[in-house]
């Protein structure tokens, strides 16, 4: 076991040890101090999701939530009302043979709970660490 440490006590010695300069302590000192007055602003809150994106994401789910009532009856909506230009009547709902299975609702709500947790969790823990 001690000969597996000779090669490293061997190397140690023939580099030696090395001398810090003579103001060494003095430029650390120095660094600390500019640090330690940058360091005095306080955190500005910046949310991960601006608001913009909220509107915007807000805006599609209201979409799809107004729609699928629409959508749901295997017809267009768009096809009760009558456009001179073009016909809609040749158009065929993509969602009207769409089924969700007990499965995948299932794993949908169990993900949708795991978010929730997740961000709540995630949330306590930043506002425990930013706290002042």
């Amino acid at each position: 076991m001690e000969e597996q440490f000779n090669d490293i006590k061997k190397l140690v010695k023939e580099a030696g040890v090395e001398n810090p300069s003579v103001d060494f302590l003095q430029n650390v000192m120095r660094n600390v101090s500019v640090e330690n007055t940058s360091s005095n602003k306080p955190l500005v809150y910046q949310p991960l999701i601006s608001r913009k994106a909220w509107v915007v994401i807000g805006l599609i789910v209201i979409g799809i939530l107004i729609s699928l009532p629409f959508l749901s009856d295997g017809t267009w909506a768009l096809r009760k009302f009558d456009f001179p230009l073009f016909s809609l009547r040749d158009f065929k709902n993509p969602f009207s043979d769409f089924r969700l299975h007990a499965t995948t609702t299932y794993g949908i709500i169990f993900l949708a709970i795991l978010f929730t947790v997740q961000i709540t969790v995630i949330k306590r823990r930043i506002d425990k660490i930013y706290s002042i």
